[in-house]
């Protein structure tokens, strides 16, 4: 074998054995990156602090936390009893001069009408037991009073929320249980007040809820929904509801690292609507992001698509 032929075998050996090498690492970073995504631990969003800032991305600390957990009811405004009232006069007589129309305002002591005795013939005032509203009148001048009911008045500034407990949760609802209402974006808390047997004779209970109803948003036969707190649960590890997303068919939350985020599957347990417990996937101390978590969550599946193309 001459000298340029040994070169040129020399030539191939090298340069076969260079596109080998090249092919298996080719190969090990395929593999790595498969590996990489399974556990998500490739996946990386990076974003400065004032960018972070800007966007109201935050960051909270994976804490243990006491989860209350609640029970969902549903059911519909209804007039305070005591805040009714059918209005009779003491002495039958004539009705002389009536003061009031339907849906005028009253306050206690207010004279709705007058009226003549049969028996004395002194005439007296019917006056209004409370602030509110009249509803009803049944009373005109010149008329015999006769027993009948004369006017309705009632104050809607309390009513009551009555909620339907079917007897598959009865036993975790009781009197004094914390109470979110809700409907068309108002909500109020409250307590159970008392429970009743439903009054048409339907196999439920009635959970009766007082509400402030100053600001007239809980009017009558309004449909409400309520969140009731039935019990509380300590769990070592919590996070806002707001930190988990869905991302890649897992439910995952993103660990914040300096100005890295990184999505992390989580096991959940119990949730109060506010605070998630996290059964596994994450350790005491550890920052997720907690607000506008969605937009890391974009980000990456925008960084997918880019690679898929």
């Amino acid at each position: 074998m001459n000298k340029f032929t040994l070169q040129k075998v020399l030539i191939s050996i090298f340069t076969l054995s260079l596109y080998s090498f090249t092919a298996i690492a080719g190969d090990k970073q395929i593999d790595a990156n498969s590996n990489d995504r399974d556990n998500h631990a490739s996946e990386v969003v990076r974003m400065s602090n004032e960018i972070a800032i800007q966007n109201d991305i935050s960051a909270t600390p994976v804490l243990a936390s006491e989860i209350a957990v609640k029970t969902t009811l549903y059911g519909r405004i209804s007039a305070d009893p005591a805040s009714l009232s059918h209005i009779r006069v003491r002495f039958d007589g004539v009705i002389k001069d009536v003061k009031v129309n339907i849906g005028d305002p009253v306050n206690k002591g207010d004279i709705l009408a007058i009226v003549e005795s049969n028996e004395s013939l002194k005439s007296y005032p019917i006056t209004s037991p409370f602030d509110g509203n009249v509803i009803a009148r049944h009373a005109n001048n010149g008329e015999l009073s006769n027993g009948q009911v004369l006017f309705s008045l009632a104050n809607y500034k309390n009513v009551w929320a009555q909620l339907t407990v079917f007897s598959q949760v009865l036993s975790s609802i009781k009197v004094g249980q914390s109470v979110e209402l809700s409907h068309a974006g108002f909500n109020q808390t409250s307590k159970i007040a008392y429970i009743t047997p439903s009054a048409d004779g339907n196999p439920h209970s009635l959970a009766n809820v007082s509400i402030d109803n100053s600001t007239g948003y809980w009017p009558l036969g309004t449909l409400v929904k309520a969140q009731v707190t039935t019990s509380t649960k300590s769990v070592n590890h919590a996070v806002p509801l707001s930190a988990v997303q869905e991302y890649e068919a897992k439910q995952v939350v993103f660990v914040v690292e300096g100005e890295e985020y990184r999505p992390r599957a989580v096991e959940l347990g119990v949730s109060d609507g506010r605070y998630i417990e996290v059964i596994s996937g994450l350790e005491t101390g550890e920052r997720v992001v907690a607000s506008n978590s969605y937009m890391i969550k974009a980000d990456l599946e925008k960084s997918e698509a880019g690679h898929d193309h």
